[in-house]
């Protein structure tokens, strides 16, 4: 009887201690777990934030690149505000055949000859404009690249070089259909030089 008391008290101080190194591993196990948990949260927080960086400094890139590719497009709303600046430069018809320079609102077709853009107004999708000068009245027409005119007559179609920015100067007669029946008229940007008319 004392043997077996001795074995069961042996056996209940061993379960014990068993409980004990149980509870004590079971505890730091969980520990090891949290800590990985949080280890493994705090590097995917990481990893967002340098998702997130990359993509940003990405989207900024593409939009550097995008904005520097726009780069000397006519601005419609400055236009339409009277500010000709976007359209500086040297335009060119697509033959080749003739040349002007936009400063600044004046159009220089040759240092005697020269018309001044004013009056501007959005209409049928385009910006149409009065191209003055002393002796005679006419008109200029802008639209931006990737547009084209809103035409009255479904008939007409725009035959310019829509991915490009194109002006043209008009008589008082020619409306909108001149996209249609003189794309050949049509100047397009060949550079920012403001200064020379020769090739």
């Amino acid at each position: 009887m004392k043997k077996i008391s001795a074995n069961i008290k042996k056996f209940v101080g061993i379960s014990l201690i068993l409980l004990g190194t149980l509870t004590v591993l079971s505890a730091c196990g969980s520990k090891e777990s949290k800590k990985s948990e949080q280890s493994s949260s705090s590097s995917s927080i990481k990893n967002n934030e340098s998702i997130q960086s990359s993509s940003s400094s990405s989207s900024t890139s593409s939009s550097n690149s995008s904005s520097s590719s726009q780069e000397g497009f006519g601005n419609s709303s400055q236009i339409l505000s009277g500010n000709y600046s976007s359209l500086n430069g040297t335009w060119q018809t697509a033959d080749g055949t003739s040349k002007i320079i936009l400063k600044n609102g004046n159009i220089i077709f040759s240092s005697e000859y020269v018309r001044i853009i004013s009056n501007p107004i959005a209409k049928d999708g385009i910006i149409i404009a009065d191209a003055l000068n002393d002796k005679r009245h006419m008109g200029f027409m802008f639209a931006a690249a990737y547009n084209s005119p809103i035409f009255p007559n479904s008939s007409n179609l725009d035959k310019t070089d829509s991915g490009k920015d194109r002006l043209i100067i008009t008589t008082d007669e020619e409306g909108i259909e001149i996209f249609d029946t003189m794309p050949t008229s049509f100047y397009y940007k060949v550079s920012n030089d403001t200064t020379s008319l020769s090739s």
